[in-house]
């Protein structure tokens, strides 16, 4: 029951905002941009409309800040939520590395020299703070060793040369 009464609550805080809350919010972004009745008219409502909003609160300013896109409580059970493209776009390997592809690996292959086409076709480490973030980013099941018949990946998933992620042996 309690969890019911707490999806509603955040169902209703999230809802979207009435129409004229909208316009008023393209108005005080956009004022500057409509055109007025006369040059002089136009002139004035420029220098007016000015510094109205925060440089970080400005529209360019918001399409350039990064997001990760969590869901920290979902609506429905109240439980956090993996980030699919972190699913699409990274690996993670048993001793809490996450590896991927070269961007832009398959683009202008005419340009580039055999070297780098070869050093494009191998995977990348991510180091210490993206691997902390990617972990952040996906769920307690996907930081889990998974087994897969044939997997490409399993000589890379041991790494047994260094002593913190070394795998333990059992004695009998």
């Amino acid at each position: 029951m309690f969890r019911s009464l707490v999806a509603g609550a955040i169902r209703n805080v999230c809802r979207a905002q009435p129409a004229f809350a909208l316009q008023q919010t393209q108005r005080n972004f956009f004022g500057h941009l409509i055109a007025a009745s006369s040059p002089a008219q136009s002139k004035i409502s420029l220098l007016s409309s000015q510094n109205l909003t925060p440089p970080l609160l400005q529209p360019a300013a918001l399409a350039a800040l990064p997001t990760r896109s969590v869901t920290k409580f979902s609506l429905i059970k109240g439980k956090r939520k993996t980030v699919k493209a972190v699913l699409k776009r990274f690996k993670r390997l048993d001793w809490g590395a996450w590896i991927r592809t070269h961007s832009g690996r398959h683009k202008k292959m005419f340009k580039k020299s055999p070297e780098l086409r070869r050093r494009l076709r191998q995977h990348v480490f991510t180091n210490a703070t993206q691997s902390w973030l990617l972990d952040k980013m996906v769920t307690s099941y996907w930081r889990r060793p998974k087994h897969y018949i044939d997997d490409p990946y399993a000589p890379y998933h041991k790494r047994d040369e260094y002593f913190a992620t070394k795998s333990k042996t059992f004695k009998v």
